[in-house]
């Protein structure tokens, strides 16, 4: 019975919410600045949070604030936000006012407005709500309908926590209608839920409602077992008031089994706990009633009257919910100080009550206490009428235990049995799995290897040929240099030889014509230009003269004509480098030079040679106005330069090019001696 268990499981929940703390200042703050705000949005957000202050406050007016909330978002579209007030004015009315009827009406005035246009998060959210509406109108069916929509929607939105929700109310319900597995099944996967989402209230709630599933099941070890893990769990987390709640149902569990000496340690401590909660007020006649009737029950009635003394310090402790047990304990004292009559008058009153709350362990518990104070009285036919009616409850509430036990062993059974079978299937699959994997990595194996050594094969005829065709190319590249310095060489020879004799005969002929007119200057000048193209295609004394003089005679003639001061640094005499080589980098240093004339913009250029240990060091070096190398590409990629790194990579030199914006630049060629 969920109505019963709400008091022990979820009260700080409804208790908190029934306060009327007051904060009447700024809900007539609000209500000022909602009466005089124009913009419709914000005059919405005002009445939110309006809700929000007086929320399950009945003094301050949450009913009324609440539908109008509704009403007015309603007319702006806001149909979310009137979804969230329906759901808390209906939970106002099931777990605040006790009017589950009024809940089901609230729903009917908004549902057909709200569901084609709110989230699948809300629509679970106000099914869980209506049917506890249901639920505690003891409408059980339709609330289960309810809470089975809620799963559903809830699982739509991807939200596990109100899917949790709407699976423990399930179980709450099959509970009702005496389906224990299910009830039992329902509950724990809501508890798993709890975990996975990390609620640990709901996760402790849901555990104490399986241990109180269990005991009145009569599985009482089973319900100790879920207890003391939530007991834990409860203390971790200082949850005072689900804690004391435990230690009320362990120590009920420790009066059905005999053990009262445990039974009162934990009474004690159910009580020491729940002052330490935020509810101390709502726990403390339920503790002192129970332990009035524990101590009556074991031989200790000055401790009794005690407890029953301190409970009738304030009237509150015996009215409304806490009148029925007050009864009870009052009976019970009285039947351990032998006042039967007493007894008898309190005895009644108890059974009366909770007859109409049709609790049937209480009916039974009732019908037994006043048989015995029949019995003692006397009076048997009255003794025997109500022994007989607490047997036919008692044997009616057994036999359901009965029923229910088979129904969980048969189902844990074939649970067990399915598990099995599906244990087996798995392991079947399992080997052919294992078998086929065999298969399939075989199969695989042999394919990639084949497809590794085709590779292999493959990336080795790819790699011959492309080292073969760099080989060729670089072959090529050589002999194609080879030519043209052959043809440089023939063109400078001839120039020289041809060209150059006949201009110097043209000349003398000039003189010996025509001795008056002795200028020559053109003559000169075509003279001086062969003499220099022919310099520029070949050095005609590169073979006599070698690199080293061959580049110093180039730097004098750059120095002769040119504004940059040339200068040189070469001391090395003999270089160990082939012939071959030798005028591949006279045509880089010579391009070099080019260079620094064309683009430099500087006031002087070094040259220098540096002997290394395996390598001799070009360097040509500028203090002219520099470029950045990262950003100045289409210098770097000029034909120039394109033939410098020809030229080096011919040759096997490295070749390093270094330049600052402003500060000149530097070229370094290093080639490896033989």
């Amino acid at each position: 019975m969920r109505f019963v268990f709400i008091y022990f499981l979820l009260f700080t929940y409804t208790f908190t919410f029934a306060q009327n703390t007051t904060h009447q200042s700024k809900v007539d703050a609000l209500k000022a600045q909602i009466k005089s705000e124009k913009n419709n949005g914000e005059k919405l957000k005002l009445l939110d949070s309006l809700t929000n202050i007086t929320y399950h406050k009945t003094a301050l007016g949450f009913d009324s604030i609440s539908r109008t909330t509704i009403d007015y978002a309603i007319q702006l579209d806001s149909f979310n936000l009137a979804s969230r007030t329906t759901q808390n004015l209906i939970n106002y009315y099931n777990n605040v006012l006790g009017q589950p009827k009024e809940g089901i009406i609230i729903f009917n005035t908004y549902y057909n407005t709200l569901k084609n246009h709110i989230t699948d998060r809300n629509l679970a959210g106000i099914y869980i709500d209506v049917g506890d509406s249901f639920y505690f109108d003891k409408e059980v069916d339709t609330a289960m309908s309810y809470y089975k929509k809620a799963k559903i929607y809830a699982e739509k939105a991807g939200n596990e926590r109100v899917k949790a929700f709407a699976v423990l109310y399930q179980g709450y319900a099959y509970t009702d209608e005496g389906e224990f597995v299910k009830a039992s099944q329902h509950i724990q996967e809501a508890s798993k839920i709890f975990v996975a989402v990390k609620d640990t209230f709901n996760i402790i709630a849901s555990k104490n409602m399986l241990s109180i599933l269990y005991s009145t099941n009569g599985f009482i070890n089973q319900a100790k077992k879920e207890r003391d893990e939530t007991i834990a769990l409860a203390k971790l987390f200082k949850n005072y008031g689900l804690l004391t709640s435990l230690y009320s149902n362990a120590a009920a569990d420790n009066n059905k089994q005999g053990l009262q000496k445990e039974r009162l340690k934990n009474l004690h401590k159910a009580i020491a706990v729940s002052e330490k909660s935020n509810n101390a007020a709502y726990f403390r006649p339920i503790h002192l009633q129970s332990l009035i009737i524990a101590y009556a029950e074991n031989d200790s009635i000055a401790k009794a009257k005690s407890y029953l003394n301190t409970l009738r310090q304030d009237t509150k402790n015996m009215e409304g919910i806490y009148e029925s047990k007050y009864y009870k304990a009052c009976g019970y004292l009285a039947f351990a100080e032998k006042d039967y009559n007493t007894a008898l008058i309190w005895g009644l009153k108890y059974l009366d009550l909770v007859r109409a709350s049709n609790h049937m362990e209480n009916i039974e518990v009732g019908e037994s206490f006043l048989a015995k104070v029949y019995e003692e009285l006397k009076e048997y036919n009255y003794a025997y009428s109500h022994l007989k009616a607490a047997k036919k409850i008692e044997d009616s509430l057994k036999s359901v235990q009965k029923n229910n036990a088979l129904s969980y062993y048969q189902t844990l059974y074939e649970t067990n049995k399915r598990d099995q079978k599906i244990k087996e299937q798995n392991s079947e699959i399992k080997l052919l799995d294992e078998q086929n994997h065999r298969k399939a990595q075989l199969l695989w194996g042999s394919i990639i290897l084949l497809i590794a050594l085709f590779s292999i094969i493959y990336l080795w005829r790819s790699r011959q040929y492309s080292q073969k065709s760099v080989q060729l190319q670089k072959a090529f590249a050589q002999d194609l240099i080879h030519s043209i310095e052959n043809e440089r060489k023939r063109i400078s020879s001839e120039l020289h030889d041809s060209v150059g004799q006949s201009l110097l005969l043209i000349k003398n002929k000039i003189f010996l014509e025509n001795k008056d007119n002795t200028d020559t200057s053109l003559v000169d000048g075509a003279i001086d230009e062969v003499r220099t193209i022919s310099q520029q295609l070949h050095p005609f004394q590169f073979e006599k003269l070698g690199l080293i003089n061959s580049i110093k005679n180039t730097i004098e003639n750059f120095q002769k004509n040119s504004n940059i001061f040339y200068s040189e640094d070469i001391e090395i005499e003999v270089l160990n480098i082939s012939k071959d080589k030798e005028i591949f980098i006279y045509r880089m240093l010579q391009e070099c030079l080019n260079n620094v004339e064309k683009h430099s913009e500087a006031k002087a250029c070094a040259v220098s040679i540096e002997n290394l240990k395996d390598a001799v060091l070009f360097q040509v070096k500028d203090n002219g106005i520099g470029f950045d190398v990262t950003e100045n590409t289409k210098l770097l990629n000029s034909l120039g330069m394109k033939t410098i790194k020809e030229r080096a990579r011919l040759i096997g030199a490295q070749l390093s090019i270094n330049s600052v914006k402003g500060k000149g630049t530097t070229i370094q060629i290093k080639v490896q001696k033989n």
